[in-house]
């Protein structure tokens, strides 16, 4: 009888789906192909759902192997269902593998119940030492890895990955058919590589183990494309570091849309860009765009900070190429985010918020994502020799369940490390930044405020930092009912480490986890004529012409997509449409006094609040929907001659 290997690679639920368990997959689908293994062991199951542990255990009968891929969403779980395992089964082996493995044995110190660690990349040694084992030959031989020998743990010789051309992808080997035929379309999120590598070491990142770029070849590619277009995939995640960094990703692009036009499927192609991003990436992002394969572009930064892009050993393109890049995005009509990070070494509360609205000054005014700087085993972060020569302190958090349902009562709670003072940044510091981003994402970046911003810059001179840090000294000190509150609690929560309450939940839209800028726009427009009369006061501090405010506000307040809203029709004085469009086009032009008819209309009706936070926030808000004039496709502008005529603009 053969022996049965169990694959434990345990996910999140992500709304209803949830991640196939690839790095699991490509194990086995390697180490399948030798016929010592198959001829000794066979692949009981892939155990991927985030049920409970002892649900999970029940799904294990008699193992001679259970292998675990550790990720920092799912190592304490992966901990306390090995123990489990090893308790019922003492003669079964433990092998723990993935990115939360760091590169020693300590993982072995600290868990007396794992028999065998893989470190780096693990398709050669895992087949290795399915071998070793089954001629009953010691471990000693097997690269990258650590295990338990009679005489204490041992750490085998290191040696190079090999071959992409050698691995056969575990989805054309079938090895998850029966979950997929067995389950739903939208049952499924899916991750594909078309290369490992990457040739930048930032100090946060333990992406990549090598920093050579080793490409799949592109008759696998294209196959797992076909292969998930037969599935009906709604959605495949791009585990590339650097997708478009290649040429030839253009070409992988063009055959994803290709696929789609003939099948209808895969829905989203998602992933992260090069990260200086090139002509490819451009062409890569229309492409996709245009054919509505993906939502938004990637545009990382993570610092404007020159010292803390040095101490992280990161080099971005210019603020210069940075803002001719967003130009090209937003005349294409593409949308883009931008990703930053808080708490890099280097970095101070003034340069932090100086830099999000430098991002909005080079253009970026529709998406700015703020990340915590989290600390990953591997990566030189991770080393304490590292953190010491910056100050850098880190603590302990329950896992934030952004985008994903959160953890039943009983059930095992996954943590995460994150910096939470530097050298030149104190915790209260770090805490009040965060909060500072919060009110800067919610009304500039999903939309709220971010006409007065901008026409407050370009027509008053008054710095986006300065406006910011005006509405945030606002909306935490003015006698409001539904303002102060809300971001007082936003203020708290961002000093809360111990409990890690970073996440905005709210049974009003749905059991999601929310970022909290997210949640605090949600909140604002659940009660919209509330939050507009406690604004006020704010917005009429400003020495605006009447006349012009009076329709601003107009403007501002019936652009914000809201559940119910699919068409809005403004009759305006001023051609605020066309002002605002130049404005992020990059060539500015004053506001003209020109009558016109301004008619939104949006792609589909949404009638409740649960649909607005999935159908708007959660897959849309990089596509800039929480704002009507996004969608250039959406957008009718007449303008009326002194005759009362209309002409089509």
């Amino acid at each position: 009888m053969k022996k049965k290997v169990y694959f434990v690679q345990s996910g999140m639920t992500y709304e209803r789906a949830v991640y196939l368990p690839y790095s699991a997959g490509c194990l086995a689908a390697f180490a399948w192909q030798d016929e010592t293994v198959r001829g000794e062991y066979e692949i009981a199951d892939f155990l991927f759902r985030h049920e409970s542990v002892d649900a999970c255990l029940k799904k294990i009968k008699d193992p001679a192997i259970v292998s675990f891929t550790c990720l920092n969403w799912n190592y304490e779980y992966s901990k306390a269902l090995a123990k489990k395992v090893k308790e019922r089964y003492p003669d079964c082996l433990i092998f723990f593998g993935g990115h939360q493995i760091t590169n020693d044995f300590s993982a072995l110190n600290d868990n007396p119940f794992v028999d065998v660690l893989f470190h780096a990349e693990s398709e050669e040694s895992f087949l290795a030492a399915l071998r070793a084992l089954a001629g009953g030959n010691s471990l000693d031989d097997v690269p990258n890895i650590s295990y338990r020998a009679t005489d204490g743990p041992r750490r085998t010789k290191n040696a190079a990955p090999g071959n992409l051309a050698d691995y056969p992808s575990p989805y054309l080997a079938g090895l998850f058919d029966r979950y997929i035929d067995a389950g739903r379309a939208d049952e499924f999120c899916y991750i594909m590589e078309t290369n490992r590598g990457c040739p930048y070491r930032c100090a946060y990142c333990d992406w990549c183990f090598t920093k050579e770029i080793r490409t799949i070849p592109m008759s696998r590619v294209k196959s797992e494309v076909d292969w998930f277009a037969s599935r009906k995939a709604e959605y495949i995640f791009c585990a590339d570091a650097n997708f478009g960094i290649l040429e030839r990703d253009l070409d992988i692009a063009k055959y994803i849309v290709e696929v789609k036009k003939r099948t209808g499927y895969p829905l989203i192609f998602n992933g992260c860009y090069a990260k200086n991003s090139n002509d490819t990436v451009f062409q890569i992002s229309k492409l996709l765009y245009d054919n509505k394969a993906n939502k938004a572009a990637t545009l990382a930064y993570q610092s404007m900070n020159t010292a803390a892009l040095e101490n992280v050993n990161r080099k971005n393109f210019t603020v210069e190429n940075f803002s001719k890049l967003l130009r090209q995005y937003n005349e294409a009509g593409i949308p883009t985010y931008t990703e930053m990070i808080l708490g890099l070494p280097g970095e101070t509360y003034d340069s932090f918020c100086r830099g999000l609205c430098d991002l909005i000054e080079a253009g970026q005014h529709t998406n700015c994502t703020v990340y915590a700087c989290q600390v990953y085993p591997n990566s030189l972060m991770g080393q304490q020799e590292y953190r010491d020569r910056y100050g850098i302190v880190i603590a302990r958090m329950p896992i934030n369940f952004i985008r994903f349902v959160p953890p039943r009562e009983g059930e095992i709670r996954e943590y995460i490390d994150v910096v939470v003072e530097t050298a030149d940044m104190s915790r209260a510091m770090m805490a009040r930044a965060m909060t500072f981003c919060t009110c800067l994402q919610c009304f500039h970046h999903i939309g709220l405020l971010r006409c007065f911003a901008m026409y407050l810059r370009h027509e008053h001179d008054i710095a986006y930092l300065d406006f910011y840090t005006r509405l945030m000294d606002y909306v935490l000190e003015a006698d409001t009912t539904l303002i102060r509150p809300l971001f007082k609690r936003v203020s708290a929560m961002c000093l809360d480490i111990e409990s890690g309450e970073w996440t905005y939940q709210d049974s009003r839209f749905g059991e999601t986890g929310w970022f909290l800028e997210e949640g605090a726009f949600m909140e604002l427009v659940y009660d919209y004529e509330r939050f507009w009369a406690e604004i006020e006061p704010f917005l009429s501090s400003f020495d605006i012409d009447k006349a012009v405010a009076a329709q601003l506000y107009n403007y501002q307040k019936n652009i914000i997509r809201l559940p119910g809203r699919e068409k809005v029709v403004l009759e305006q004085q001023y051609d605020f449409y066309r002002y605002f469009f130049n404005i992020q086009a990059g060539r500015y032009s004053p506001l003209e006094k020109k009558a016109n008819r301004l008619t939104l209309t949006a792609d589909e009706t949404i009638g409740n609040w649960k649909e607005y936070a999935r159908l708007v926030m959660l897959f849309a808000k990089r596509r800039g929907d929480t704002v009507m004039t996004s969608a250039l496709k959406n957008v009718r502008v007449e303008y009326i001659n002194e005759g009362g005529n209309h002409a089509n603009g």
